[in-house]
């Protein structure tokens, strides 16, 4: 039960949306199911592709192995502290990535120590700063709170990630500014952890726990059915996507005309799409339930990359500009809607080992997915043919098999009843009225089984309607940062007045 005044939580809903400002672009800079750091390892490093699969699968691989850690951890400190650990230790192991130009052939034992560590501090922290949000924000509003924070972090994260890689490019992918953009990101996620400071929480989470988890409370997650069914969903669907999403990069770099900069440019135009379609994700979710916009996104999914990366040869390449874009809108969806319902199927006084529990099988089920995709990389022959007059590499092979299997999984997810959702049709017949998504969108009919081709011409004229929409919400994000640094500098060299904080923000 959230106990704290109205205004002190609107602050900390202000101040945990600053703090993502500078935490997830980090975040996107060094978590190895980003393009940016696959592509160091590619360009940088010179690693192959049994390499790559390991890289993307540590990440998922933490995840697994954090329920023992995060148990020990929460019988003796409070959520709050673990995640203050986990920013700590997320952030310094990247600082001695600054040692790369003098390390010679080290470098890649360094490299790989200190993603695990940061890493692993990041999935621990992740379980802990996920039940406190769960004890902050109201549920009544975490549609739209978080599809507007989201929105506002994204904006950040396409800027700083784009930023970096045309440094990166500049520089010809030195080891020297590799090392510096890895520093920087850790500058950033403790400029975050600052803002985190400022946040106020129930005591609940302030607290150590007073009752310590038992073995039988993660064991009761197996007896929720409804949230088995959402745990095999998401498992399934990571290990079918990351069976060729995490070899993307190594296709661009190695098989198309194209350098660091394009992949960079392909993620800034994933973060545009995600920052342009995010409130709308939040309001549907609100609306119709996280379900059937779950399901909606994954069709969208599904129904944008399967042409794009079928048809994408060193001749024909154009377009996965605009599937970064129409791909990144609707990831932002799934992630923001699959973060609401695991909270929202989660009972009120079990959610560090529910979310513990939903991290540990999802994460091994999707740790598979890299392996996988490596070992058919490995063993499957380069070129296997020629279609329409364009190459068919292990690569197509790999990519539509993954793409395919995405959609099987989505079957795993119909027999799971969310409180209160509304029909799947029912939000296909709203969305195709709603100016926020563009026609080329109006494929959420693959719900159906079925394509509604539109008019490139309409989508673009709908695409920048909807940009100039989102204008004035982008141009607060800056205002709203310099606010709040100048108020913390004021409250650190004077006292904390009330009549000297901002007006509270509007969630």
């Amino acid at each position: 039960m959230n106990l704290l005044r109205k205004r002190d939580l609107l602050l900390s809903l202000k101040n945990c949306t600053i703090e993502s400002c500078f935490s997830v672009p980090m975040l996107n800079l060094t978590l190895t199911q980003f393009p940016f750091i696959l592509g160091f390892a590619v360009a940088g490093l010179g690693w192959r592709s049994n390499a790559i699969g390991w890289l993307a699968a540590i990440h998922h691989l933490c995840n697994a192995i954090q329920p023992p850690i995060y148990w020990a951890l929460r019988r003796r400190l409070s959520l709050h502290r673990i995640i203050v650990l986990g920013f700590w230790f997320n952030a310094l192991p990247w600082f001695a990535l600054l040692a790369f130009p003098v390390l010679g052939p080290s470098r890649d034992a360094v490299f790989a120590t200190v993603v695990v560590i940061a890493t692993l501090a990041n999935s621990v922290g992740s379980v802990a700063w996920s039940a406190a949000t769960g004890e902050l924000v109201p549920i009544h509003i975490r549609g739209r709170y978080f599809g507007r924070r989201n929105m506002i972090f994204g904006f950040w994260t396409l800027v700083v990630v784009l930023a970096a890689g045309i440094v990166a490019e500049h520089y010809q992918s030195s080891m020297r500014v590799f090392a510096g953009i890895f520093a920087a990101g850790g500058i950033m996620r403790l400029i975050g952890l600052f803002f985190f400071f400022r946040m106020k929480f129930p005591p609940q989470v302030m607290i150590p726990q007073q009752q310590p988890d038992r073995i039988g409370d993660y064991l009761a997650v197996f007896r929720s059915r409804d949230y088995l069914w959402l745990v095999a969903f998401i498992g399934f669907w990571g290990l079918a996507l990351n069976i060729g999403m995490p070899f993307y990069s190594v296709f661009i770099l190695r098989e198309l005309p194209l350098s660091i900069r394009d992949l960079t440019v392909f993620t800034t135009l994933a973060s545009l799409g995600g920052l342009l379609a995010l409130p709308t994700w939040g309001v549907l979710s609100d609306r119709f339930g996280s379900k059937p916009v779950l399901l909606a996104c994954a069709f969208l999914w599904v129904a944008s990359a399967l042409p794009a990366w079928l048809f994408a040869s060193p001749a024909h390449h154009v377009h996965l500009y605009l599937n970064y874009f129409l791909v990144g809108a609707v990831t932002a969806g799934f992630q923001l809607c699959q973060f609401n319902l695991m909270v929202k199927m989660i009972p009120a006084r079990s959610k560090a080992p529910y979310i513990s529990v939903f991290l540990a099988v999802t994460s091994l089920l999707t740790a598979l997915g890299p392996l996988i995709g490596a070992q058919l990389l490995t063993h499957v022959p380069h070129q296997l043919g020629e279609f329409l007059g364009q190459p068919i590499l292990r690569f197509h092979v790999v990519f539509v098999g993954s793409i395919a299997l995405c959609l099987l999984a989505t079957h795993l997810l119909h027999p799971m009843r969310e409180p209160q959702e509304r029909p799947l049709s029912e939000l296909v017949r709203v969305m195709r009225t709603m100016r926020e998504f563009n026609p080329v969108l109006g494929v959420a009919a693959v719900a159906e089984l079925m394509f509604t081709p539109r008019r490139i011409t309409q989508f673009a004229a709908n695409s920048l309607r909807n940009l100039r929409k989102q204008t004035a919400d982008i141009a607060e994000i800056g205002e709203d940062l310099a606010t709040a640094g100048l108020n913390a500098l004021r409250n650190r060299l004077g006292p904390d007045r009330d009549d000297t904080d901002p007006p509270p923000p509007r969630p």
